[in-house]
């Protein structure tokens, strides 16, 4: 065993949790909806005032959430105010930074594309969707469950959060944080297992935001069905990443591939799952993989302040069973002692491994890192695209390959030379595709995902005249009425460059304002033909 890891791991039972009564959730959810119906989280005022309130409190409490994290995964502190305490902080900053300017309603001059809408204005307005669930994951319980929470707030709704009872010290953390520093009208937290889950799943909200698995991530999408909800499911999936014999330096690629593989011991959903690579440095890049293991966490990473351990039993025992039914060559990184008591897994790369094996079966999840040769780059790819959409994927190559693999494959997102850092990027969508995972978040893309764009239309009563008017509706019979059909094709759905079939035609659209003289012939015998709907009372 190494350094303080067997002390803190399993120190808390999951029966030490205590999960909400599942009679009290229906109640919850009905007073986060009051709160709502209220208009109160409505006021950006009031939105940063609860943002303010939980930045108090995370670094209040900053100790106690990095504790528990240390307890639940013995992940270095380090590292998790790395990559998830300072995460959620920035995200807080961002949107206390540029709200005001992403909630501002979005106008448009319509009439530059349709002559109808002359006279009118157009907005699309970013509104609260309403009373959100958002269900974290355990491998990183800081940022999976507060990062989604700030872009919930920032968009005016009120919030139910669920942490993952898979990792309870943080779990307990979390809920006693926003417990004590939150608007308890505004964030509740309900804890539990499955049964209360499903308990809170039955309850309308008006977005479901899940992060783990894509078994619950289908449950969560019925459940959203069920109430016509919305959903953002943020699932996972086997994240390849392709070596290429063009590459053009094996000793970083082999770096950024095993820092992906190893942090949190693999237990991450961007994490590389598997390697792809040319045969004709398939062996030198073994040989890196292994210095780089090292470089990381020594000899011996079991005594490495800041190898982390397997979440739980039950996935310390499915990823030894994966890795005895393999038909590859283990090559342990650095020692190659289990320790099933304290849950350390060593680093451990799989040669030899063939699309049939063990390893290739699911998602590991874990600190094993098989190795797929191939001989040429379509046959990568073809590999690539006969599974699900992976929600990240990795090429190290020259330029050209890169952009060859890029265009023939499908992922929620990727990097070219590097691992995982595109999750660093707030200004960009995270998020999958088809199994890995539906919709996206952080930064703006946060602000969107919480927030109905509501179209506004605004128009003036007096134009077009009465007459002109009636060009939307019936009757549409009679020679009287053959001016409704000349005037509406160019008023509303003008035929703009692509739709023209003559020379002379698509020339006329070089031309400004020639959506307006096209309506004018129309419009000048509409003039003497159309009468009023109604006519005006004396």
């Amino acid at each position: 065993m190494g350094k303080e890891h067997s002390a803190v791991s399993g120190a808390l039972s999951e029966s030490a949790l205590e999960y909400t009564s599942t009679d009290s959730i229906g109640g919850t959810v009905s007073a986060l909806r009051t709160t709502f119906a209220s208009g109160q989280t409505r006021s950006l005022d009031f939105r940063k005032q609860q943002l303010r309130a939980l930045l108090a409190g995370m670094r209040a409490e900053k100790k106690a959430l990095l504790d528990a994290v240390l307890l639940d995964l013995s992940k270095s502190t380090i590292e998790t105010d790395m990559y998830e305490f300072s995460a959620v902080e920035f995200e807080i900053g961002l949107m206390l930074e540029n709200m005001d300017k992403w909630a501002q309603p979005q106008s448009t001059w319509l009439s530059m594309l349709q002559p109808a809408f002359l006279m009118s204005r157009s907005e699309v307005r970013k509104e609260p969707l309403g009373t959100v669930v958002i269900i974290g994951a355990w491998n990183y319980p800081i940022r999976l469950t507060l990062l989604p929470l700030v872009g919930a707030l920032a968009a005016g709704n009120t919030v139910v959060v669920k942490p993952s009872e898979i990792s309870p010290h943080s779990a307990v953390a979390v809920a006693h944080m926003l417990g004590k520093y939150m608007d308890q009208s505004v964030v509740r937290v309900v804890q539990g297992a499955a049964h209360e889950t499903s308990e809170l799943l039955k309850q309308h909200f008006d977005h479901y935001f899940y992060t783990g698995s894509g078994a619950v991530g289908r449950l969560v999408a019925k459940a959203a069905a069920e109430h016509l909800a919305g959903v953002t499911l943020e699932l996972g999936g086997k994240c390849p990443a392709i070596v290429h014999a063009d590459v053009g330096d094996l000793t970083p690629t082999a770096a950024r591939i095993m820092w992906a593989k190893l942090t949190n011991a693999g237990q991450t959903c961007v994490a590389v799952d598997y390697v792809l690579v040319h045969r004709s440095v398939k062996d030198r890049l073994v040989d890196l993989l292994k210095e780089a293991a090292i470089g990381l966490y020594g000899e011996d990473a079991s005594k490495s302040p800041d190898y982390g351990r397997i979440i739980n039993d039950r996935n310390y025992m499915r990823l030894k069973g994966l890795l005895d039914r393999t038909e590859g060559t283990p090559i342990f990184a650095t020692s190659d002692d289990f320790d099933e008591h304290d849950r350390f897994f060593p680093p451990v790369i799989v040669d030899g491994v063939l699309e049939s094996d063990s390893l290739l079966s699911e998602e590991l999840f874990g600190p094993i890192l098989p190795i797929v040769t191939y001989d040429t780059l379509d046959e990568a790819i073809e590999m690539v695209n006969s599974r699900d959409q992976p929600l990240a994927l990795y090429v190290f190559a020259a330029a050209a390959s890169a952009q060859h693999v890029l265009a023939q494959t499908r992922s929620g997102g990727a990097c070219v030379n590097d691992t995982m850092f595109h999750l660093a990027s707030h200004g960009s969508p995270f998020g999958g595709v088809g199994p890995s995972g539906v919709g996206n978040y952080t930064g703006q893309y946060s602000f969107n995902t919480f927030s109905h764009h509501r179209h506004v239309l605004l128009r003036p009563l007096w134009f077009p005249s009465p007459g002109i008017d009636t060009v939307r509706g019936a009757p549409f019979s009679g020679p009287e009425n053959e001016w409704k059909l000349k005037l509406c094709r160019p008023m509303v759905y003008p035929a703009v460059r692509p739709l023209r079939d003559s020379f002379f035609g698509r020339l006329v659209t070089f031309f400004p304002l020639w959506r307006l003289l096209a309506i004018l012939p129309s419009f000048i015998v509409a003039l003497f033909s159309a009468k009023p709907l109604i006519r005006r009372r004396k």
